[in-house]
C-alpha cells in the first residue's frame, strides 16, 4: 500500500511539474527569453557568449598569480570575468540584491562541471563560503556565496560547511574602498569557530566576486595555521584586479 502511495505521489508530482512548465516556462536568465532546455538555465546563445575566465585548465591563471607570496595555496579560479554593464553584473546583481539565490547554485554547478574535467583543484573535502555577517545575512535572507558553494558541492557531492567559518566584524561594504582599506575594513573580520573540523581538509573557499582578494586573504589567515589544512578559492567572477 505505501509502494503503491508513493509510486502515486511521483506521479502527480512529475504531472503537476509538465504542467508548471509549460504554464511557467523557464526562461534563460541572462536574456529572459524562453528556454528549449534547462540544463544550464542560459540559453544556448547567452551561455556560448559567456565571458568565461578559462583560469581552471590554463596556465596562465592571473586569478592564482594576484595571491602570489600572499598565500600559499593549492589553486583558485574564476568562473567568469565581470565585465560591467554586460549580462554577468545583471544575474550577479540579482543575485546578492534580488532576491534570486537560485541563480548562486546555477553558476556553482557550472563552475563545479568545469573544476572536475580540468583537475587542477584535485579533491575537495568540504566548500566554505565566505560568511556574511549575520546582521546582514538575516536582511538579505541568504548569503549568495553559500548559494554558489551550495553548487559546487552538488555537483562534487561534498560537503558545504556555513558555521564554522564566521565573520565577527560587520565590515562596511567594499565596494568603494581602496586596496589598504579593503585589508583593513576586513583585518580580523573572521574566526574559525572549531579548527579540529578542518584538519587534514582541502578546503575550497568561496566568495562571489574577486576584486582586490582581501576578504578572501582575511579568510586565509583565519585558516591557515589550522594542522594538515590545505587551502584553495573560487569565485564567481572576477573583475579588474587591483
Amino acid at each position: 500500500m505505501n509502494i503503491q502511495l508513493s509510486n502515486i505521489n511521483d506521479f502527480i508530482t512529475r504531472q503537476l511539474g509538465a504542467l508548471s512548465h509549460l504554464l511557467y516556462p523557464d526562461i534563460c536568465i541572462a536574456c529572459n527569453e524562453r528556454l528549449i532546455t534547462v540544463e544550464n538555465a542560459f540559453c544556448f546563445e547567452c551561455y556560448t557568449s559567456l565571458p568565461f575566465a578559462h583560469q581552471i585548465n590554463d596556465s596562465e591563471n592571473d586569478f592564482l598569480k594576484h595571491f602570489e607570496g600572499k598565500a600559499k595555496l593549492v589553486h583558485g579560479a574564476a568562473l567568469l570575468n565581470f565585465i560591467k554593464t554586460g549580462a554577468i553584473q545583471d544575474i550577479i546583481k540579482k543575485l546578492k540584491y534580488h532576491d534570486r539565490p537560485q541563480y548562486g547554485v546555477i553558476l556553482g554547478e557550472i563552475f563545479a562541471k568545469s573544476m572536475s574535467a580540468g583537475n587542477k583543484f584535485g579533491e575537495i573535502d568540504v566548500v566554505v563560503p565566505v560568511p556574511l555577517h549575520p546582521k546582514k545575512e538575516m536582511k538579505r535572507g541568504y548569503n549568495q556565496s553559500y548559494m554558489f558553494a551550495k553548487g559546487i558541492g552538488n555537483i562534487l557531492e561534498c560537503d558545504v560547511s556555513c558555521d564554522n567559518l564566521i565573520r565577527v566584524k560587520n565590515t562596511q561594504t567594499q565596494t568603494k574602498l581602496d586596496n589598504v582599506s579593503r585589508m583593513k575594513n576586513v583585518k580580523n573580520a573572521f574566526v574559525v569557530s572549531n579548527p579540529d573540523i578542518f584538519i587534514g581538509k582541502h578546503v575550497l573557499v568561496v566568495d562571489d566576486v574577486l576584486t582586490t582578494g582581501s576578504t578572501l586573504l582575511a579568510c586565509y589567515f583565519a585558516l591557515q595555521d589550522i594542522e594538515g589544512i590545505s587551502i584553495s578559492f573560487a569565485t564567481i567572477a572576477t573583475g579588474d584586479l587591483m
